[in-house]
């Protein structure tokens, strides 16, 4: 048999699928299909993306099963390497927002079978300053929820903890003044949420204008929202938002290859659901068809 070489990363404390229970079925299963397996835990004392970026280039695919936390981590580890393997991904987070836009199913057996059938896709991934982000930048009302939120709530609520989490936090008088250059374009003023995707679904919600979303196409979506000065322009805002209309003075879509967010002091990012730091200058590019994923 021509063994395919396999090195398997998971993350038990994602989601709420009670991964630990199957791993050994899922071992079993993929070992059955022809696969030469390397299994590296998440928070192990030897790291799954050290040796990732060690030895990676031993490996035909390297296959993270988690949430899309997980899968940020694994694809910048895999994107360090001259040759980087295959990515395989089975989901198993809280929100899945990366495997939603490619319609990946979340039952295990099914994603098993779709590593095995070994048809590679190309796409884009993006860059936040020296980090490679799946499909989000963001910074913005909402933004912090996706890594604040307590794990213990998301492994027992899933997406609903997001929601509540973020009604929790939500602070309509808050906006982050910013110069934001996209397309040649310059935007200056104050904005409640702002974002670099490629993506149908953000946070656990479809993106605006989904239909018009390609993963591959050399373009991200950058959505910019500003902040409302009274009541009057906040219901234009909402009515907008509901018939995704982007041509009114709060609300832009874009489809660009970069942007830059420059702010008058350092402002928090999430990369992919996770925190990205704080900047005062982001520079957010495309990559493109720079991941090969087992779709």
């Amino acid at each position: 048999m021509n063994w395919r070489r396999l090195l398997l990363i998971y993350n038990t404390e994602a989601g709420r699928t009670q991964l630990a229970a199957k791993l050994d079925g899922l071992f079993k299963q993929l070992y059955g299909m022809g696969f030469a397996l390397t299994v590296c835990p998440v928070g192990a004392d030897r790291d799954a993306q050290a040796l990732l970026r060690e030895e990676g280039e031993k490996y035909d695919a390297a296959v993270c099963i988690g949430g899309d936390g997980t899968l940020h981590h694994t694809l910048n580890a895999l994107l360090s390497l001259e040759k980087p393997p295959l990515l395989g991904y089975l989901p198993a987070g809280s929100t899945n927002d990366f495997a939603a836009s490619l319609g990946l199913s979340g039952d295990l057996d099914e994603g098993c079978r779709r590593i095995a059938r070994w048809q590679p896709r190309a796409l884009d991934a993006g860059l936040f300053g020296g980090e490679a982000f799946c499909y989000v930048a963001a910074f913005g009302i909402f933004t912090k929820v996706s890594y604040s939120a307590p794990r213990e709530m998301k492994n027992l609520l899933g997406h609903f903890a997001y929601v509540l989490e973020g009604v929790r936090t939500l602070d309509l008088f808050s906006s982050w003044r910013a110069r934001v250059e996209v397309n040649g374009e310059v935007l200056e003023g104050d904005f409640w949420y702002g974002s670099v995707s490629n993506a149908t679904s953000v946070g656990g919600f479809a993106f605006p204008a989904a239909n018009a979303v390609q993963l591959d196409d050399g373009k991200f979506e950058v959505l910019l929202v500003k902040k409302p000065s009274n009541a009057a322009e906040l219901a234009d805002l909402a009515l907008r938002l509901a018939k995704q209309d982007f041509t009114g003075p709060h609300l832009r879509l874009f489809h660009a290859e970069r942007a830059r967010f420059q702010f008058e002091k350092p402002v928090a990012w999430t990369l992919d659901g996770e925190f990205g730091g704080e900047v005062q200058c982001a520079d957010v590019r495309v990559q493109p068809c720079a991941v090969r994923l087992l779709a």
